[in-house]
């Protein structure tokens, strides 16, 4: 990396009309003292030196518009630049509704987010950046009370700047393993110095857009830039690339880092990266080694995009023992472009699981997956109900009767993501990751929530009398791929019927590899002891009542029990009767069930006389095992995706008339329609 460092002298460019907020200033309360104050503000001054060159565009001036913030310490307002003052290095701004006797402090550009505490300015510098100078930059002063306001600016970051002409890249990450590069930090407003990192990340993005050529501004903390940070790129055709920072540089405020023309430096892959979710969308795919991979931002097993999306995270990596692998060892580059999520597998990666998530701004969970890495992939097998399974358990690394690495992982009725499972052969010692923790909390009114558990899927809520959640109870089902469904595509939650025909004398308990094993035409099914997660206190549990156990869901909508859990021990095999009543809190294995459709398509021809355009068409509800899109042609030109909408979906033509409308949905066995302005339907094709 050039080390080419240039002092900035901070340009106020313009922002962008609506990035800042004006603070309505007759809202603000009467205080004492509160009289309107004339402050003179400086940019910060040029200081010779002969590596710093002149740029163009970075000389120190005000641009008249530009907003500043302002605050007593208690309350902010904003400052605009006159235009008489355009041009200069200088300028008079006036503000009212602050304490004319306190401390001002000052921010450029203006951050409706800052405070101030202990005498520090609290600021923001973004995750997701746009790539222009104007928003690459923050100054900072201070100014006593007195009959002569004065303000210093101080520049309070550095900046990377860059130059691409490939007209083929969509997007940028910059993401390292040591030091912060965006979010809250703390600055003393006399320097510029940071004093402390708050709510702090070491990533930043940069989205393209429609301008992805020319010089690029990236707004940094006083910070290291350690050898060996990535520099991630994304093509528009879906491509991967990367440079790599060859030595260590210290990022100084106020100095710009200059690393030129970088188009020859980036190595781009060769192919776009795989789809995982070509053949549908899921909360979990399957992965067998190393590459570069994608898949749509998108809630689960459905179409619809999440939005706010500042950028792509690793939560966690396990190799499924009691050792966690080093981060970002298994993921060793996971990124956010143009509606999807990238991650970049080694080549060497040995099998495992990976939780990634798209973060907002602010660093909150927005939504997340389950990579599951298995190299050699696995095996489905017929068992005598005639259900097809996967041979393993959600999350194991194979299926080898006696190896704690067949046990997989754990998952909490209803929630699409897993927890660590035991990773210590016959004892109750928890699997260990890189990353973020699992924590355990009691459910209260604030964490019981579907909303919450999808945010923070570390989270295992614990209850030990009644379930984590009073939500809906359709959040699994074997009938259809739920929003909630953990099973990668291809695959779902298991009805009960699976079981039919597994009992304690065929299915055998096998003292010397800790488990049971049916063998069912010439094939081994194998269930190990894989314990739970205790209902009552979140914790890791090899058995009940020192009893070694291992327990499956399977869907509770499929049954009259209300236990959803299939049970074994060294003896019995149980479905899990009032012992296991409250198995929504616990936390279990998961053996999904392969997806076996007819593929044979249905439609369903409705016609309407629509006499009242005010009113919407109700659209039909189906039953049966339909794991594929289905579709509604309107007869207006619209085509909609039921997915989980159905039956509460409604549609509204835009004029009154006659239409015929088209329904096309696959393995449907019933179909519900509703009658409102029907006046003609054609089931032929049904």
């Amino acid at each position: 990396m050039k080390d080419n460092r240039i002092l900035i002298s901070v340009l106020a460019l313009s922002l962008a009309a609506g990035a800042c907020t004006r603070v309505d200033e007759s809202l603000l309360m009467d205080k004492a003292g509160n009289n309107t104050v004339e402050i003179t503000i400086n940019c910060p001054a040029s200081q010779d030196d002969p590596t710093r060159t002149d740029i163009q565009g970075l000389n120190p001036v005000w641009k008249a518009g530009d907003e500043i913030w302002i605050s007593d310490g208690v309350d902010a307002v904003s400052a605009t630049i006159p235009k008489e003052y355009d041009g200069l290095t200088y300028a008079k701004v006036s503000v009212s509704g602050l304490r004319t006797d306190s401390t001002f402090y000052a921010l450029y550009p203006y951050q409706d987010s800052a405070y101030v505490h202990n005498e520090t300015i609290y600021a923001w510098i973004p995750t997701n950046q746009d790539g222009t100078f104007a928003r690459a930059h923050l100054a900072v002063g201070v100014s006593q009370p007195g009959s002569d306001r004065h303000v210093e600016f101080k520049n309070a970051c550095a900046v990377l700047k860059f130059t691409t002409f490939r007209e083929d890249l969509a997007g940028l990450q910059i993401q390292n393993t040591t030091a912060n590069f965006s979010g809250e930090f703390r600055i003393d407003p006399a320097t510029g110095a940071k004093k402390g990192n708050g709510n702090s990340f070491r990533r930043i993005c940069l989205p393209y857009g429609s301008r992805n050529t020319g010089e690029k501004y990236v707004s940094m903390m006083e910070s290291n830039l350690p050898k060996g940070a990535k520099l991630t790129f994304i093509s528009r055709d879906g491509r991967m690339g990367y440079i790599y920072t060859s030595a260590k540089n210290s990022l100084e405020n106020g100095y710009l880092y200059d690393l030129g023309d970088i188009d020859d430096a980036i190595t781009m892959d060769a192919t776009p990266a795989t789809d995982l979710g070509e053949a549908g969308t899921a909360n979990c795919y399957i992965v067998n080694g190393g590459g570069s991979y994608r898949f749509a931002a998108v809630e689960g097993n459905s179409k619809k995009e999440l939005e706010n999306v500042a950028y792509a995270d690793v939560v966690w990596e396990t190799v499924n023992t009691s050792t966690a692998p080093s981060k970002f060892s298994m993921a060793s580059e996971v990124a956010y472009c143009e509606g999807y999520v990238y991650v970049r597998i080694p080549e060497n990666v040995p099998d495992g699981n990976i939780l990634v998530s798209v973060n907002d701004e602010y660093g909150n969970i927005l939504w997340s997956w389950h990579i599951w890495i298995l190299k050699d992939g696995l095996t489905d097998q017929t068992w005598p109900s005639g259900a097809v399974m996967m041979d393993r358990n959600l999350g194991a690394l194979n299926a080898t009767p006696g190896n704690v690495l067949a046990n997989g992982l754990l998952y909490q009725w209803g929630r699409k993501d897993p927890f660590m499972g035991i990773g210590k052969f016959k004892t109750s010692t928890a699997m260990t990751a890189a990353g973020t923790g699992i924590t355990n909390v009691a459910r209260n009114e604030d964490n019981g929530s579907v909303e919450y558990a999808t945010t923070h899927p570390t989270h295992f809520i614990y209850k030990n009398e009644g379930d984590w959640t009073d939500d809906d109870l359709e959040l699994w089902s074997a009938s259809k791929k739920t929003k909630y469904d953990p099973c990668p595509p291809g695959y779902h939650i298991p009805f009960e019927s699976v079981f039919e025909g597994m009992t304690a004398d065929n299915v055998v308990y096998d003292e010397t590899n800790y488990g049971r094993m049916m063998t069912y035409e010439s094939q081994q099914i194998w269930f190990p002891f894989a314990g739970r997660k205790q209902s009552g206190t979140g914790g890791v549990n090899l058995g009940y009542s020192s009893n070694p156990m291992f327990y499956l869901f399977y869907d509770q909508n499929s049954s009259e029990s209300a236990s959803c859990s299939w049970v074994g021990t060294s003896s019995t095999l149980v479905f899990g009767g009032n012992a296991y009543q409250k198995c929504h809190s616990s936390g279990f294995s998961v053996r999904c069930q392969k997806i076996v459709s007819s593929g044979i398509t249905n439609t369903i021809k409705l016609k309407y006389n629509v006499e009242d355009a005010s009113y919407g068409v109700k659209a039909p509800s189906f039953t049966g095992e339909s794991y594929s899109d289905r579709f509604i042609d309107w007869g207006d030109g619209t085509t909609e995706r039921l997915d989980d909408l159905e039956p509460k979906f409604y549609h509204y033509y835009g004029a009154p008339g006659a239409y015929s409308l088209v329904l096309t949905v696959m393995d449907a066995t019933s179909i519900t329609v509703p009658i409102g302005d029907l006046t003609e339907i054609d089931v032929t094709g049904f």
